[in-house]
């Protein structure tokens, strides 16, 4: 292949790497969400930061397929393939699998509200690797995936750093036009989270510590391997850039990820390091003083650790289940409070107050306003209520100083009235592990304990792609009214790991997780003893902590549309380098063990002259035994 068209094959990649990640357009769509009932009754919504970047994932995803098919064709015998990319045909086939078997398709397909990571787009990670790995095949060609890379983040940065100070580009008068398509005065926008928290063009600052975990591990990279001054200084001072947005984004888990990929690069290089701690000691320095000044001004991470380390146990609420089947029962301090009601044929309405043990509970009634007062100890200040709720009859429990509303259906079982207007079913989900998760993860601990049951139906398939959404408890409306969170929905675990294992299944987690080890296991043992005398081991050395930072930030963040491209390519781009380095290797081994074998002749030719000389009888007295053995076979 020339090299004018190996660099039209890495246009694909070059988009990815530079111009997705920056697609900020708005998509007014529905959600179709309306169809549950703990959604609004509206669908209408609007995407800025989502839509349009997969729509352009998928497109290029299938532009790569249509050029690896070409490339088959055209030069079969060097189209390479590689057992690492095993378990990731088996991710494929099983989140494919999950959606066929899904019973929510439509948001497979056309993905889910404020995600839009769709089949499609999950497939197309998965092409973006081994199209990575297809087409880079030499160090100036990884060298061109890298340029690009660099300017994609310089434009990056540019936003990010005027995020921090308060400047945010898509709040100003050309920003919105250009987020809207020239539409801005039919959009109210308030894109911005605090002021000076970065964000960049990724929808959320979680996934800033995401974005950077791939950057900073490669820019650092790229730093050892130019050595022309002036690239260092550009990228020692993209590098200080980085360090501020990522700070300014007020994530601990990129500082958690880096500190953890620290440890790895003090245990793998550590002589290295010392060797070299005239750079290190002022880079550290530099780092320090960055991290000092940024929190001096902004204390959001400092409290947020602070509040990691001295959580408080998760509370407990007074009610901890509300079930509303044959009655309304409401779990309070341990005991269960049972209301039940029927109206008669002349509209007199019975209600019915009893305990666990089916005993009536002692009440006083107010005729005035249809109230029961119950004179229990153990439900003080309960009372309940027969009111008009939107032309139907409806009970109002107050309870623990919340008022709940609550009617019979047609069905003869009881539904409750959630904060949109709409009649539902309380569900008090499974959880695992509550009080310990909250305390140590906050609002994450909170998810996860919800959504570690949900696993035991993706033991095989999950629910198939971009279906989280509406397989989570977002019915759970005893947590919902305590936490004030009525109208929030979690669309995200907040963890890749499981992400994919509620939606694709178990073994497709487990298949991700082989093929990353699988990759990780081959780099330490190339680059743990390498001598890096080229850019390409620095590279290859680069993209394992790139990817392995970013696995570990994984741990609490999401896959996205945003960030989750530039993943896939880079581990595809490892894997091609980790063939070429092999390669490099095993020559310089076969060219040390030549030469060696060369030098020795050369150092004893007398010695090698007899050595010959005995080669020579032997093979001589070979064919002499092979003669007489022929001999033998003809009589």
């Amino acid at each position: 292949m020339n090299k004018k068209k190996s660099t039209y094959y890495l246009v694909p990649l070059i988009l990815l790497l530079t111009i997705v990640p920056l697609i900020v357009l708005v998509h007014k769509y529905n959600t179709n969400l309306s169809q549950f009932d703990w959604s609004p009754v509206l669908d209408e919504k609007y995407d800025f930061f989502m839509y349009h970047k997969a729509i352009a994932i998928t497109v290029i995803g299938a532009v790569m397929c249509v050029f690896l098919a070409l490339r088959y064709k055209a030069k079969q015998k060097e189209f390479k393939l590689c057992y690492e990319f095993i378990p990731i045909a088996v991710y494929a086939a099983f989140t494919l699998l999950s959606t066929l078997f899904s019973q929510y398709k439509y948001f497979s397909i056309h993905g889910a509200s404020e995600v839009f990571e769709t089949l499609w787009v999950l497939l197309s990670y998965c092409v973006m690797a081994f199209y990575a790995y297809q087409f880079v095949n030499t160090l100036e060609e990884l060298d061109c995936v890298m340029k690009w890379l660099t300017i994609g983040l310089a434009v990056m940065l540019a936003i990010g750093l005027a995020q921090a100070v308060g400047h945010d580009f898509f709040l100003t008068d050309l920003g919105k036009e250009l987020i809207t398509g020239g539409k801005a005065s039919q959009y109210k926008i308030d894109l911005t989270f605090e002021k000076g928290r970065v964000f960049l063009t990724a929808y959320n600052p979680n996934y800033v510590a995401s974005y950077f975990a791939l950057m900073i591990p490669i820019e650092i990279a790229l730093f050892i391997r130019h050595k022309k001054w002036y690239l260092k200084a550009i990228y020692a001072v993209m590098l200080v850039a980085s360090l501020v947005c990522l700070l300014a984004s007020g994530n601990r888990s990129g500082i958690v990820a880096f500190a953890v990929t620290g440890l790895l690069v003090i245990v793998l290089y550590f002589k290295k390091i010392l060797k070299a701690w005239k750079f290190v000691i002022p880079a550290a320095v530099v780092a320090a003083g960055i991290f000092a000044v940024f929190i001096s001004k902004n204390d959001l991470i400092v409290e947020k650790f602070v509040r990691l380390f001295n959580a408080q146990e998760a509370s407990e609420y007074a009610i901890s289940k509300i079930i509303t089947e044959d009655d309304i029962e409401i779990i309070y301090q341990g005991e269960g409070f049972h209301i039940a009601y029927d109206i008669t044929e002349e509209g007199a309405i019975n209600v019915s107050l009893t305990d666990d043990a089916g005993e009536n509970l002692n009440y006083t009634f107010d005729e005035n306003n249809y109230t029961y007062t119950v004179d229990d100890a153990r439900f003080p200040g309960f009372t309940v209520q027969a009111v008009n709720l939107n032309e139907e009859v409806a009970m109002n429990v107050y309870a623990d100083n919340i008022n709940w509303y609550f009617k019979k259906g047609d069905d003869g079982t009881y539904y409750y009235y959630n904060i949109y207007g709409r009649w539902d079913k309380v569900n008090n989900p499974p959880r695992v592990a509550e009080k310990m998760l909250e305390r140590i993860f906050e609002e994450r601990g909170t998810i996860w304990s919800k959504t570690i049951p949900m696993l035991k139906n993706s033991i095989l398939f999950g629910t198939g792609a971009d279906t989280y959404t509406v397989t989570y408890p977002q019915d759970d409306y005893v947590k919902k009214t305590y936490t004030g969170a009525q109208t929030a929905l979690d669309v995200k675990p907040h963890c890749f790991y499981l992400q994919i294992a509620t939606q694709s299944g178990v073994p497709a987690m487990i298949a991700v997780i082989v093929f990353y080890v699988w990759y990780f296991m081959t780099c330490l043992r190339l680059y743990r003893k390498a001598a890096y005398e080229d850019g390409m081991e620095v590279i290859g050395a680069g993209l394992m902590f790139a990817t392995f930072t970013y696995m570990v930030v994984s741990v609490l963040n999401d896959s996205t549309v945003s960030v989750a491209p530039v993943f896939w390519i880079m581990m595809g781009l490892g894997i091609a380098v980790n063939e070429m380095v092999r390669k490099k290797q095993l020559q310089k081994t076969e060219s040390v063990a030549a030469h060696g074998a060369s030098a020795e002749q050369a150092a004893d030719p007398e010695h090698a002259v007899i050595e010959q000389a005995a080669n020579v009888e032997q093979a001589e007295k070979r064919k002499s035994v092979k003669k007489k053995t022929k001999k033998r076979a003809k009589r």
